[in-house]
């Protein structure tokens, strides 16, 4: 009888689950060469309420990529001070015409850039995190977008546990590096 019970129970919690996340995904694998690229990644557009959203997710995709690219990264400070050095406002990049700019400027063949769309702590029972990534790798040569994919995620835990914004954000951002150099 109580295994008759649970299994409807944990087919329920399972469908929960899946249904915390969305993620889409646009992919030239062949055309991406992960140890061919020098890249740039460039200030997050922050979309959301939350202050410093997009610097916290462009610090923590910038992370995941050393761990799982072969791409050979531009140091993010010295995206900003060059970008800050030849006048380039990229804080609200998301403009294909201005993050071309910004490749040249920068002298880099690859940029990755994108916003942050959500980044908060939802309201209800408990304040599950929610966090949404949209990310875009272009090709400064052939100005072909290489890759796309946007994440949206809740976390949360049930009864004795507690979920961060932090990690929820490393989780999303890990999933879309992995995906991105897939192969």
């Amino acid at each position: 009888m109580i295994s008759s019970v649970r299994f409807p129970i944990l087919i329920v919690l399972s469908v929960m689950l899946l249904a915390c996340s969305y993620e889409q995904q646009y992919i030239r694998h062949d055309q991406i060469q992960a140890r061919a690229r020098y890249v740039a990644v460039l200030p997050m557009v922050n979309l959301s309420s939350y202050p410093h959203a997009g610097r916290i997710v462009g610090d923590i995709l910038t992370t995941e990529l050393y761990a799982q690219s072969g791409f050979h990264l531009m140091e993010q400070s010295l995206v900003i001070s060059r970008l800050r050095q030849n006048a380039l406002e990229i804080d609200d990049a998301l403009d294909k015409t201005e993050v071309l700019d910004a490749a040249r400027e920068l002298g880099v063949d690859t940029v990755i850039y994108g916003s942050v769309s959500e980044y908060r702590y939802k309201r209800g029972l408990n304040e599950d995190p929610v966090v949404g990534v949209n990310l875009r790798m272009i090709d400064a040569k052939s100005k072909k977008v290489l890759w796309a994919g946007s994440k949206s995620k809740t976390g949360g835990c049930f009864w004795f546990c507690e979920d961060s914004l932090n990690r929820l954000a490393q989780e999303v951002c890990n999933d879309l590096v992995a995906e991105m150099v897939a192969q």
